[in-house]
C-alpha cells in the first residue's frame, strides 16, 4: 500500500511538473510570436520616396534620387538583417509557422527586384536615404565591402547562389571572398580591422559565411584567435578590443561584444564536422567561455551593457544573445542541464523590454570602444535591429528547451 502511495504520488508529481513546463512552453511561445508578428509587419518591401511620402512596388526606369530608399528598417543590407533572418527561421522552427520561414529569402528577393534602381542610384554616386533611425544607407555595402562589419547579408546571398545557381548573385559573392582574401589577418588567420584590430564583433561577420562553403579551419581561426586574444585570463569574459597600437586588448567587457562571439561560436560547433581534429578545442573555449557568462548574469535575470559592472542597465540585444548561446548550448549537449536556470531567467528578463505591439526597449545602439564612461552612456534605442534577432533566437531555442523537458 506505501509503495503504491508512493507510486501514485510520483505520477501526480510528473503530470504536474509536464503541465507546468507545457504552460511555460505556451506562454514563451506567445512571447516569441509576438515580437515575430511585429517585425512581419513593419516589413513592408517597398520603396518610399521620404521626401513625399509616396511608396513604389516597382522601379524599373524610375530616375535615381537620394530620398528614394527602402522603407522598412528590416529590409536594409546590414548584419543585423542576417542576424534577423537566422532569429525568423529559427522562430519558424520552434512555433511551427510557415509565414516567418523564408522571412529573409523574401527580403533577399526584393532587394534584387530593385537591384538595377539601386545600382543606377550607385553609379549616380547617390548616397540613399537612411532607414529607421539609423544613419547608413540601407544598401550601401552590397555595392563597397571595406571593413568586416560591412558584409552584410554575405550568408543568405550565398544559400541562394548554391540553392539556385542563379548567376545574379555572382557579383556580389565575388567581392565578399575578395574581401576575405586581402583583408589583413594574424599569423594564426584571425582576420582583423586595418588600423583599429581584432573586436569581438567580427567573428559574426564572417564564420556565418565561411562554414556555409565548409571552410571550416579558417572559422575556427576567427573564434578561438578571437578568444586567444581577447578572452581575460581571470574573468574568461571577452575584451571588446585587440588595439593593433598597444598590441594588447582594450575596451570593457562589453555584452554585446560577448554575445557576438558567441553566436559565431554556436554557428561553428553546430556545422562543424563531429571529427575535425580541433572540435574539441572548439567546444572547449564555448563551455569556459559561457560559464563566465553564467556567472554574471544578474540575479534576476539576463546581462547588463558592461557585464561585470552591474550598475548598468539590463542590455536586450546582449541578453537575448546569451540566453540564446545558452539556451541552445542545453539542447544540443555542449552544456549541461545545469545551466537551465539562467537560459530561463534571461528569458524573463527580455520580456520586461518587449512594448505590447512587439517592439523592444533598451538596445544598446552601435558602439565601438572607449573607457567605461563611453559604455555606460550609450544610448538605449528602442525598435533598433540589433535586438529583434537576438530576441527571437533566445526565444526560438526556449521554445525548444521547454519542449524537451515537457516530453
Amino acid at each position: 500500500m506505501i509503495h503504491r502511495t508512493c507510486t501514485l504520488a510520483s505520477l501526480l508529481c510528473l503530470t504536474a511538473v509536464q503541465g507546468s513546463s507545457s504552460a511555460a512552453e505556451n506562454e514563451s511561445a506567445a512571447q516569441l510570436r509576438v515580437v515575430a508578428e511585429h517585425v512581419l509587419t513593419q516589413t513592408t518591401r517597398r520603396m518610399i520616396d521620404r521626401s513625399s511620402g509616396q511608396t513604389f512596388e516597382e522601379t524599373t526606369g524610375l530616375a535615381p534620387k537620394p530620398e528614394i530608399s527602402i522603407e522598412s528598417k528590416f529590409n536594409a543590407w546590414f548584419y543585423q538583417t542576417w542576424l534577423l533572418t537566422d532569429g525568423m527561421r529559427r522562430a519558424a522552427a520552434a512555433l511551427n509557422e510557415p509565414r516567418y520561414h523564408e522571412y529573409g529569402e523574401q527580403n533577399l528577393e526584393f532587394i534584387f527586384r530593385h537591384m538595377d534602381y539601386f545600382q543606377r542610384q550607385h553609379d549616380a554616386r547617390i548616397k540613399a536615404a537612411p532607414v529607421g533611425d539609423g544613419k547608413l544607407s540601407p544598401i550601401g555595402f552590397y555595392f563597397d565591402i571595406t571593413a568586416l562589419w560591412h558584409t552584410g547579408l554575405a550568408p543568405l546571398v550565398l544559400e541562394r547562389s548554391q540553392a539556385t545557381s542563379e548567376p545574379k548573385y555572382d557579383p556580389f559573392l565575388r567581392r565578399m571572398r575578395h574581401f576575405i582574401t586581402e583583408c589583413p589577418r594574424f599569423d594564426d588567420g584571425l582576420l582583423y580591422r586595418k588600423g583599429k584590430g581584432a573586436m569581438t564583433d567580427d567573428p559574426f561577420m564572417t564564420v556565418p559565411f565561411l562554414v556555409r562553403e565548409a571552410r571550416f579551419d579558417e572559422a575556427v581561426a576567427q573564434v578561438l584567435g578571437t578568444h586567444r586574444r581577447l578572452l581575460d585570463p581571470d574573468k574568461h569574459l571577452l575584451r571588446h578590443l585587440w588595439d593593433s597600437k598597444t598590441q594588447k586588448p582594450a575596451g570593457e567587457f562589453w555584452g554585446r561584444g560577448n554575445g557576438w562571439t558567441v553566436l559565431a561560436h554556436v554557428e561553428l560547433l553546430a556545422t562543424m564536422p563531429k571529427d575535425h581534429p580541433r572540435r574539441d578545442e572548439v567546444l572547449a573555449a564555448y563551455q569556459k567561455h559561457l560559464t563566465a557568462i553564467r556567472d554574471c548574469a544578474d540575479p534576476k535575470g539576463g546581462w547588463h551593457q558592461v557585464l561585470d559592472h552591474p550598475e548598468s542597465w539590463l542590455e536586450t540585444s546582449a541578453t537575448g544573445m546569451l540566453t540564446y548561446g545558452i539556451a541552445r548550448g542545453v539542447n544540443e549537449g555542449w552544456l549541461d542541464a545545469s545551466f537551465t536556470e539562467t537560459a530561463r531567467k534571461g528569458w524573463a528578463a527580455l520580456q520586461t523590454k518587449v512594448l505590447p505591439d512587439g517592439d523592444l526597449l533598451d538596445v544598446c545602439g552601435s558602439t565601438d570602444t572607449g573607457d567605461l564612461d563611453y559604455y555606460l552612456k550609450r544610448p538605449r534605442l528602442q525598435g533598433d535591429l540589433h535586438g529583434f534577432g537576438s530576441y527571437l533566437l533566445a526565444g526560438a531555442e526556449i521554445v525548444r528547451l521547454q519542449s524537451s523537458h515537457s516530453k
